[in-house]
């Protein structure tokens, strides 16, 4: 029998760690897919040991919900599908009686779709602030009152990136603060790619069209690889990690030119596809090698690899739309969202590196130093956030990824 990845690990870790802090006995949950077998092996000791560190972050976390008082009888939260243990969710609506309506996209597209309609009926949900314009910010975001999210600024963690209180997409953070972050790279099969194989990056798998991609999609008459869908997220990429170039050289050339080469590798995919697709094709073996996200629900013998090439710093930001009704609802659930122990639980469900720097002081010391998910800084140093894209960049962006689309 096939030993769990390190991601599949770490993901049992993160459930059980959520629901220890949501009180129940043993970390176990009715209904959740941790199993009674996954409470006496190596993850339970793990997350064990790191319930009992948090033991005072959880008591003082217990005391502050009890004091919340909130006017609000729901609140309607929108985010990225596979990513947020849910007993995390059900605990706040325990401890405060609101009701929490969660529901889940796949891609910023969707969101972008409700929230530039006007049929947004979420009050908390979370956007690419790199794929807005300032304008836009201003036109459909409301600006935020930090003072209401104190968890924030109180546990800021600059370790992984000195601009977390001054992004380059949101100066002064007036409309988004982090939930998570993290990097853009390369899932694989290490049961189906060949040792001497394995990817380094990009340009050694997905993008290496006589060599890998020749190799392994098809492969058996099947396609094996995915990308992530959409203009706004993809084309950058390409311009970084393929062209060598800054992921904000967003110019006709360098868009056409990224076109092209996504138009070039669109014959080696099986389709593209966020989390809903990649997460259980991975898992199932249909798909063998996969553009994700380093959060990703990697199963058995599935490897990410942050690309030596360099790649994007992303974060998911929290915001709270203009059309929101239950504003005070909305702040009290991001505000528990970046409380340290919910943190920990959330980056070790997913592989992510925290915003919160006594989440992160928190994690086992083997995650700290897990490569994959905090690259060391000759690697990271690469990397690079997004500025806002302008109107005119967005609209090449977009007719670019459906010319593609229409290959």
């Amino acid at each position: 029998m096939s030993q769990p990845s390190r991601r599949s690990f770490l993901r049992t870790v993160g459930s059980i760690v959520a629901a220890g802090i949501a009180g129940a006995a043993g970390g176990y949950v009715a209904g959740s897919e941790i199993t009674r077998s996954q409470l006496s092996g190596q993850a339970a000791n793990v997350a064990n040991e790191t319930i009992r560190a948090l033991e005072a972050e959880i008591k003082e976390l217990k005391e502050k919900l009890a004091q919340y008082e909130i006017k609000d009888k729901e609140v309607r939260f929108y985010f990225w599908s596979e990513t947020i243990p849910e007993q995390l969710l059900t605990f706040f609506e325990e401890k405060t009686g609101v009701k929490v309506v969660f529901d889940t996209f796949e891609s910023s597209d969707e969101v972008f779709a409700k929230l530039f309609t006007g049929q947004m009926p979420y009050d908390v949900t979370s956007v690419t602030m790199g794929g807005m314009t300032r304008q836009e910010h201003e036109r459909y975001l409301t600006k935020l009152d930090l003072n209401r999210i104190p968890n924030f600024k109180r546990y800021a963690f600059t370790g992984f990136i000195k601009e977390i209180l001054n992004p380059p997409f949101d100066p002064n953070r007036d409309y988004s603060v982090p939930i998570e972050l993290g990097t853009t790279g390369v899932s694989f099969r290490t049961d189906k790619i060949a040792e001497d194989d394995w990817p380094t990056g990009f340009r050694d798998s997905l993008f290496d069209f006589e060599g890998f991609l020749r190799k392994y999609s098809p492969r058996d008459g099947v396609k094996r690889a995915t990308m992530i869908p959409g203009g706004v997220e993809t084309i950058p990429v390409v311009i970084k990690a393929i062209m060598g170039k800054s992921i904000n050289d967003i110019t006709p050339e360098n868009i056409n030119e990224a076109k092209e080469i996504l138009i070039q590798q669109k014959p080696y995919l099986a389709t593209y596809g966020g989390p809903s697709e990649f997460v259980p094709g991975l898992a199932e073996g249909r798909f063998w090698v996969s553009e994700t996200w380093v959060w990703q629900d990697s199963a058995n013998n599935v490897d990410y690899v942050a690309p030596e090439e360099g790649s994007e710093i992303w974060e998911d930001s929290l915001v709270i739309p203009k059309s929101a009704k239950n504003i005070d609802a909305a702040y009290a659930l991001i505000n528990y969202l970046l409380e340290p122990a919910v943190q920990v639980a959330h980056v070790l469900y997913n592989s992510l590196v925290t915003p919160n720097s006594l989440a992160y002081e928190m994690l086992p010391d083997d995650v700290k130093e897990d490569t994959s998910i905090y690259p060391p800084p000759e690697v990271i140093s690469k990397y690079e956030m997004w500025l806002n894209r302008t109107p005119e960049q967005k609209e090449m962006l977009t007719k670019a990824w459906l010319e593609v689309l229409a290959a």
